[in-house]
């Protein structure tokens, strides 16, 4: 087992007694009078000296205002700051953070999560902008003017650069930033290897294992029925281990988090805590409750969701996963938050999201994959150990894993997070990430490419920064050119590159080349007219919607109506490179994608199709941006003649309405249900709408006052916008 030697105060230090420049200790002051050891070490080691830093800390030391000290040393400085994040839910959270945290200064914070093919330089009015890090990799490619303003990168969450499918994505994003000598701030409360990747980034590195909350760590003996901390404490558990923390967690009346491994198993559970409650419900707060029912009610649109979550809060309890919807899982985090629900259960995707700590948290570390259980990594582990312990509600928090063997148990708890890896090197990312670099013009020849790839994380941690390395680069990336040069994406000679009009395209899109290669290539068979459940299929087969969305839906019973579908010529044939269970899956996605732009109620969709109301956004939203893109590639292709058909396809399922609406639904405030109300109601067009009273408007179901408020911002000189204020 490797030590990692902590390189920090061990208790919080006086604000007066860092070199803090002064302006910058005016704003702190005003929250806090006293530092972290993490943000004192950072300070000390060079933050405002312009250094990069790389801290390793628990949850709550304290790093984001690491982050926001360095972000707004840049401000002063006559810069640009920029913060990302993995998820849109972080970027909004630290959104908001900044926003209370900047109140008064005039420093203006903007975020950008979505809108891969905007420029963005309506951004530049911004001193600090925050972005997901897709967001952010995409502006990259776009390089708009304020770009060169960006003084500090604040890298969030950077152990995801380990990340199978996202990792790729922010070693990019370091790598062209290290070349453009921004200042990198990266953030983790979980690197096994964090001087190796410090020396990679040039920085300063801070381990601290300092938390304002004490974490105890401690496994459960099934055998022995007893709970073994790391302190020495043993805990007798009665009955099995859920119930006890339950019960325990009532009647002492904190907070108790459960982490299983899959959604089934997730629900199960909170189902049956619920169930046997019994009269330790008593001891919830019973007024709150049904005002958190209440918000539920008005906030969540699923009434499936709302009544399986009533039940649940009822008994003080919920779920959370990403197959609820986001207003739905924000419900159980306010709930949660304000201590009215005092049991979640939920799977892993909470410990990568928003903060929500709890005294116990009860970590079940084996996940089924590829047809056998195997345990979660030690750095998933010591992520849900983030989660242990509220600062101002619990003198401690604790972690348990419930399901490993003593020996095993002890190795999580004592061991530091496995080392993270780069994984770049397979044949997607290259051919995602050097298409960028030609496009936007990075790299210009072969020697740029090899130059730029020999400075990853990738080539320092597998010594491939000398001039055998620079071989071995100049072999991978030739295959992926010769690639590209093949779907005449790049134009390829004599070591000189660069982008097709056709390649500049699908980089800005911010789509994979094979998806423009899969769609192109099913499209050039077609020789009838184009139906919209075979436009959804080719949207649902391509790479990018397959990456994206959760495979694990219900597709039994499927077959046969697929074979009926293709020989109707209502479906593609099953491509080569698809195997039968994908494309299945991808059916099943195009029902539900073929129901929601017919306005099949969401509620209606999940019972007929099987797919989750979360995982149904997910592939909204996904679809919607593969079909925007593919209508803008096709343009510019044999295949011009489909393009208009995938423009009208991505503003129907971004609506979710038949094709009459979309007038209707460009209006803000104007959803899938107003806009059939008011196409009901005779209205088919901006001018049928603009010669409505006020009192005909308010007779429309769902049309209120603060909705026609919202349109007269919009059509200005209709008629009920000279009637409302008068109502």
């Amino acid at each position: 087992m490797i030590e990692m030697k902590m390189n920090c105060p061990n208790d919080y230090v006086d604000i007066d007694a860092v070199p803090i420049p002064q302006d910058i200790k005016n704003i702190v002051s005003k929250y806090y009078r006293k530092l972290t050891p993490p943000q004192a070490e950072a300070v000390s080691r060079g933050l405002f000296r312009d250094r990069n830093i790389l801290v390793t800390a628990p949850t709550a030391s304290g790093k984001s205002l690491i982050a926001y000290m360095a972000l707004v040393k840049a401000v002063l400085d006559g810069y640009k700051g920029i913060y990302t994040t993995p998820l849109k839910a972080l970027a909004s959270e630290k959104f908001e953070d900044l926003l209370k945290h900047l109140s008064g200064t005039g420093i203006k914070v903007g975020i950008s999560t979505g809108d891969y093919d905007s420029s963005g330089e309506e951004l530049s009015k911004y001193d600090i902008i925050i972005t997901t890090y897709e967001r952010l990799d995409s502006l990259l490619r776009l390089r708009p003017s304020w770009f060169n303003d960006v003084k500090t990168l604040v890298i969030d969450e950077i152990h995801v650069l380990g990340d199978e499918d996202r990792g790729s994505v922010i070693e990019m994003i370091i790598a062209r930033a290290m070349r453009l000598g921004k200042q990198i701030i990266a953030l983790s409360a979980t690197i096994g290897n964090p001087r190796e990747l410090g020396d990679w980034l040039n920085s300063e590195v801070i381990i601290c294992d300092w938390r304002p909350v004490p974490l105890i760590q401690g496994y459960y003996d099934r055998k022995r029925q007893r709970i073994f901390f790391e302190d020495n404490r043993v805990e007798e558990v009665y009955g099995d281990l859920v119930s006890h923390s339950v019960s325990k967690t009532l009647r002492e009346d904190y907070q108790l988090l459960i982490f299983k491994q899959s959604r089934r198993d997730v629900e199960n559970t909170a189902n049956r805590i619920a169930s046997e409650i019994g009269l330790l419900s008593n001891k919830l707060p019973r007024d709150k409750i049904r005002d958190l029912i209440n918000y539920v009610n008005e906030n969540v649109s699923s009434r499936i969701e709302r009544e399986i979550l009533a039940k649940l809060i009822g008994k003080g309890v919920a779920f959370h996963h990403a197959g609820l919807s986001l207003e739905a899982r924000r419900s159980i985090e306010k709930g949660f938050r304000e201590r009215v629900i005092k049991v979640v259960v939920a799977t892993p995707t909470l410990a990568a999201g928003v903060n929500l700590p709890a005294r116990r948290v009860i970590v079940y570390a084996h996940r089924y994959e590829r047809g056998f259980y195997e345990p979660i990594s030690i750095l998933e582990y010591k992520q849900m150990g983030g989660r242990a312990g509220r600062p101002q509600y619990d003198p401690y928090g604790e972690i348990i894993i419930a399901d490993l063997d003593p020996e095993t148990a002890i190795r999580y708890i004592k061991s530091p997070p496995e080392d993270i890896y780069s994984t770049i090197n397979n044949e997607r990312s290259l051919r995602i990430h050097l298409l960028a670099l030609i496009s936007s013009k990075y790299a210009k020849d072969i020697n740029d490419l090899v130059d730029f790839m020999s400075k990853t994380f990738y080539s320092y941690k597998n010594h491939l920064t000398s001039s055998s390395g620079k071989d071995y680069w100049r072999r991978v990336i030739a295959k992926i050119l010769r690639e590209l040069e093949r779907y005449d994406i790049v134009e390829y000679k004599n070591d000189r590159i660069k982008a097709t009009r056709l390649g500049e395209l699908i980089s800005s899109l911010y789509v994979d080349p094979l998806t423009y290669v899969r769609s192109r290539d099913i499209l050039e068979h077609v020789d009838t007219e184009l139906n919209e459940l075979y436009a959804i299929q080719v949207i649902t087969l391509t790479p990018d919607f397959l990456r994206n969305i959760n495979r694990r839906v219900r597709i039994k019973d499927l077959y046969e109506e697929i074979m009926e579908h293709i020989d109707r010529g209502m479906l593609p044939p099953i491509p080569e490179d698809v195997d039968d269970e994908l494309y299945i899956t991808a059916f099943a996605y195009s029902k539900a994608l073929n129901m929601w732009i017919n306005e099949v109620d969401e509620d209606d969709i999940m019972r007929n199709v099987g797919i989750p109301l979360g995982d149904l956004r997910v592939a909204i939203e996904t679809a919607t941006w593969i079909s925007y893109a593919l209508s803008k590639i096709f343009s510019e292709t044999d295949l011009r003649k489909y393009s208009k058909i995938f423009s009208i396809l991505s503003k129907r399922l971004e609506s979710g309405v038949k094709e009459e609406l979309l007038v209707l639904t460009s209006l803000r405030s104007i959803g899938r249900i107003r806009a059939r109300s008011l196409y009901k109601a005779g209205v088919r067009s901006i001018d049928d709408l603009k010669e409505l009273s006020a009192n005909q408007l308010l007779s429309i179901e769902s049309i209120n006052k603060g909705v026609i408020r919202e349109l007269c911002q919009q059509i200005p000189d209709a008629l009920f916008c000279k009637e409302i204020d008068h109502m």
